[in-house]
């Protein structure tokens, strides 16, 4: 039983060096641990305020070309109003023109006719009065 209790006691301590060793070896790797932990984290936000201000930048230069890209829209859109404009005014003015170059023909065609009409009117008076032994001088 002697040498049980000197087993046991040997091992408990033993056990309790090992324990007390593994112990500080624990404590060294925590703080390594935490030490590493810290450059991490740093780093970490070292590199998302770096993000942050190209993300920013990036922004930035897109909302710049966003506000060109619109203006140049608004001057091309501009120009082409214009120019549909012009082109509008000019087929309205051709249009014009043509409406009243047909007007004119019509008219002077309907004068022709009014003047032939008339001259045929006189003619057939002229006839029928001759015929009926009448002075055609009326007609």
């Amino acid at each position: 039983m002697t040498l049980l209790k000197t087993t046991l006691a040997m091992t408990v301590t033993a056990l309790s060096i090992g324990l007390s060793a593994c112990t500080d070896t624990q404590k060294e790797s925590v703080v390594h641990a935490e030490t590493e932990a810290q450059k991490m984290v740093i780093q970490a936000k070292e590199k998302s305020a770096d993000l942050y201000d190209k993300t920013k930048e990036g922004a930035s230069k897109l909302a710049d070309n966003a506000a060109v890209m619109a203006g140049d829209i608004k001057e091309n859109t501009s120009k082409v109003y214009d120019e549909v404009k012009a082109k509008a005014s000019d087929t309205y003015d051709a249009t014009a023109e043509k409406a009243s170059d047909a007007m004119a023909a019509t008219k002077e065609k309907a004068s022709e006719l009014k003047t032939d009409a008339a001259e045929k009117l006189t003619e057939a008076c002229i006839t029928t009065k001759k015929k009926l032994g009448k002075d055609p001088k009326d007609c």
